[in-house]
């Protein structure tokens, strides 16, 4: 399984409605481990190590050392809820280690590192390389995921973490896929991507900067050009840096990206649209030349501030209003589902779907901003709140459960699952009804967190438990509004809606039985 799907934003504090660094991230990883984790503090005795966990979502599951998709780590003693085994016999078994450090920071985890207490920050997303390596002890140990961690419970800015990786990805090797991880702290913001070396030891690594006052976003394409190490804003490993100061240009996305996945326009219109969104004055062109086209600047300024409600957006999105729209049309239905079904390998060389940020298959998003603060969607933003969270114990139903098991009492993801999946059948009117309760739900966490000043952990935790309570009672209301296809108020019941009329056209709705 490659997590080759995620959409990943950064929007720095001069281009922020509210003068707050923001990173935000979907996984769209087609049932995997949705929990979120807190890892606590701890010191270390002298001479300890630190074990270096493989990852099973990277590209598969790795049994030799229990690396699974669920759970995506079992290590009992590390924290109650890798203790929590979710069906796994054995625990996962290191792939090697690293000397361990006499303290580490307490962080959120979840498929990727997410946020320290010290207010680091990630974003990730996987892109296609020219070379794909499995773990192999003694030369490559590090996985993305892994190099977060290590990050998370050691730095408290983001130049030093990406300094930090970079280091340990020359020192122990890199396997996996590409990966563009978005690094930052309050003031200073990085993109650094990475690929496995070709001569499968190693590793490849580059990173730049993203300047203040601009939005930065990537989907499953790399977008470090032509790199510079000599500039202060960027940083490049040491096999590439010896080619520049021998003269050579090194092109980063030339020299290590296969280009797209699936199709052309997987990932670019994903970046086309947030521009498009955020700043429509740059008139960003639809169609490229290729992935290699420098149509796109690396970041850009938004015509005006961003919001966090327009973060909320622009993951919901599903290419609406623009010719790509995928409300629109016969592959919509009747009632304007947006959502398409994964094409197998075999359908993928017929033709395509456009490729929105909000999928059909998003396991979780979420909207990091300095002060530290998680907005968490569990499940499609489309048809989900975002849900504050601080870098502390959540509540029990977002660290448990399983996609392979139905707990929508002990479990977060199914709870907000079970309306999203419910919302398909008449998408159009349920989306409403759904952005109503969105809206009363981030609303009334924005007026708390107001009134707090700073985040109480456990004022939050009570929030987020009272918008689970909300969204078990909103899928009875919907499963009564909406029974059978009709419209049901408690003024009247069974009312016919008029479908798409592209629908009807489309699908021989005029050409059926009117006479004998």
């Amino acid at each position: 399984m490659s997590n080759s799907s995620c959409t990943t934003i950064l929007v720095t504090p001069s281009a922020s409605a509210d003068g707050r660094m923001r990173v935000a991230h979907s996984c769209d990883d087609a049932l995997a481990d949705h929990r979120i984790v807190y890892v606590p503090a701890q010191d270390w005795p002298k001479g300890a190590m630190r074990p270096v966990y493989p990852c099973g979502i990277c590209e598969k599951e790795l049994p030799q050392w229990n690396a699974r998709i669920i759970p995506r780590l079992y290590v009992p003693g590390r924290q109650d809820e890798y203790r929590d085994s979710l069906g796994q016999a054995f625990p996962t078994l290191p792939v090697g280690a690293i000397p361990q450090v006499p303290h580490t920071f307490a962080y959120l985890d979840s498929n990727y590192g997410v946020m320290n207490e010290a207010g680091l920050m990630f974003g990730e997303c996987t892109c296609r390389a020219h070379h794909l390596c499995p773990p192999q002890e003694g030369k490559r140990i590090f996985y993305s995921s892994e190099l977060m961690r290590v990050a998370l419970e050691r730095c408290t800015r983001a130049q030093e973490a990406v300094e930090l990786m970079g280091s340990l990805i020359e020192e122990y090797g890199l396997y996996g896929t590409g990966e563009t991880l978005l690094v930052a702290d309050r003031e200073d913001a990085w993109v650094m991507e990475m690929a496995p070396a070709p001569e499968g030891t190693g590793g490849l690594w580059a990173a730049r900067r993203v300047p203040d006052g601009e939005v930065f976003v990537e989907a499953n394409l790399f977008r470090l050009r032509k790199m510079d190490p000599s500039s202060p804003d960027q940083r490049l490993c040491s096999s590439l840096r010896k080619r520049t100061q021998a003269g050579e240009e090194v092109d980063w996305t030339a020299l290590t990206s296969e280009g797209e996945y699936h199709h052309p326009y997987y990932s670019m219109r994903r970046v086309w649209r947030t521009m498009d969104l955020l700043a429509p004055s740059l008139q960003a062109p639809t169609r490229l030349k290729g992935y290699l086209d420098d149509a796109y600047p690396f970041s850009f300024r938004p015509d005006r501030p961003v919001a966090l409600q327009d973060l909320f957006r622009i993951y919901r999105d599903h290419l609406e209003g623009t010719p790509f729209d995928l409300t629109q049309g016969a592959a919509a239905g009747p009632w304007g589902n947006p959502n398409r079904p994964r094409p197998t390998e075999e359908e993928e060389k017929l033709g395509a779907w456009e490729r929105p940020i909000s999928m059909v298959d998003t396991g979780y998003a979420y909207i990091l901003e300095s002060g530290g603060l998680c907005w968490l969607a569990m499940g499609r933003p489309a048809e989900v709140p975002f849900v504050p969270l601080a870098v502390a114990p959540p509540p029990g139903p977002f660290s448990h459960g399983s996609p392979r098991e139905f707990d929508p009492e002990g479990c977060a993801w199914w709870r907000f699952n079970l309306v999203s999946q419910f919302s398909e059948l008449r998408y159009c009117d349920m989306r409403r009804d759904i952005a109503e309760a969105q809206q009363r739900s981030e609303e009334r966490a924005l007026l708390a967190l107001e009134s707090m000043g700073r985040p109480d952990p456990a004022a939050l935790n009570r929030l987020a438990e009272t918008t689970l309570q909300e969204w078990k009672g909103l899928f009875t209301q919907l499963a009564v509004a909406y029974n059978q296809g009709y419209v049901n108020t408690p003024e009247k019941f069974s009312q016919k809606r008029p479908s798409s009329p592209e629908y009807l056209r489309r699908t021989g709705f005029a050409q059926g039985p009117l006479e004998y």
